[in-house]
Order: structure tokens, then C-alpha cells, then sequence
């Protein structure tokens, strides 16, 4: 592409949708949950028990971020600490049963988000979408 000006256009309706998107989920204020501490309950019911480093490596946030997380999800009683039998220095973080009710809650606000921001959309051009969002990834982590 020999003019960026459409690369500077495409950036700023990404950051707006991206912006829309994030109030979107800002509104969906169940018990204070966070988009992040939601996607944390969607990892851990999916994945099963996992450590914090593995936590953070697949949200490419830092440890301290995910344990700060971790902290907010136990006190609500959405996740417990379990200790591995093997090495007690190992700690996972486990998926209870509070926290399925939840994500449950998550999945309807999430299907509402979903379909007020990418329902019109014909199946064709969301399978393209996901085609240039993972290129673009897989493009971004070549370079990191």
C-alpha cells in the first residue's frame, strides 16, 4: 500500500470500536466484574486449573497483574488457590462453582455485545474479519 493514509484510517476505527466496545462491557457492571476477570473464569472453565504464569502468558498480562486479579476473583468467591501435591511452592487457581454461575452471567452480556456490534454482519465478512485479525496477530508477534 503506496498511501497510508487508509493504515491511519483503519487504526482510528479500530480504536473507536475498540473504545465502544470497552464501554459496552463497562456497562455490564455484575458485581463489579471486569472484562479481564471475566476472560480469566472463560480461561479457567475451559482449561481447567491453571498457574498464574500460564494465566498471564495467555493474556499477555504480567503475573502481578493476574494474582492482583486472582485476589479479586477469590474474595467474590469465583476462584480458589489450590496447591500442586507435588510441589507446594506451585499454586493454581481453580474454577468454583460461583464462578460458573457468573461466567454464565458473562456469556448473555457477551452474547448481547456480540450481536449489537458485529450481528449485522453477513457470515462472510465476520470469516474475513477473523482471517485479517489473526493475520494481523500472527504479523504483530513475528515482530515482538
Amino acid at each position: 500500500m503506496k498511501d497510508h493514509r487508509d493504515l491511519f484510517e483503519l487504526e482510528e476505527v479500530s480504536r473507536q470500536l475498540y473504545r465502544k466496545m470497552s464501554v459496552a462491557w463497562n456497562k455490564f457492571d455484575e458485581k463489579g466484574m471486569t472484562s479481564a476477570q471475566g476472560f480469566v473464569l472463560e480461561k479457567l472453565e475451559s482449561e481447567g486449573p491453571l498457574k498464574v504464569s500460564q494465566m498471564a502468558e495467555a493474556m499477555c498480562y504480567t503475573a502481578g497483574a493476574i494474582t492482583s486479579l486472582a485476589d479479586k476473583l477469590l474474595s467474590a468467591g469465583y476462584v480458589e488457590r489450590e496447591r500442586d501435591d507435588e510441589d507446594r511452592r506451585v499454586v493454581y487457581l481453580r474454577i468454583t462453582e460461583e464462578g460458573r454461575k457468573m461466567l454464565g452471567t458473562i456469556r448473555e452480556q457477551r452474547k448481547t455485545n456480540i450481536k449489537t456490534f458485529f450481528g449485522n454482519l453477513s457470515d462472510e465478512d465476520v470469516h474475513h474479519l477473523i482471517r485479517i485479525y489473526k493475520e494481523i496477530l500472527a504479523h504483530s508477534e513475528k515482530k515482538a
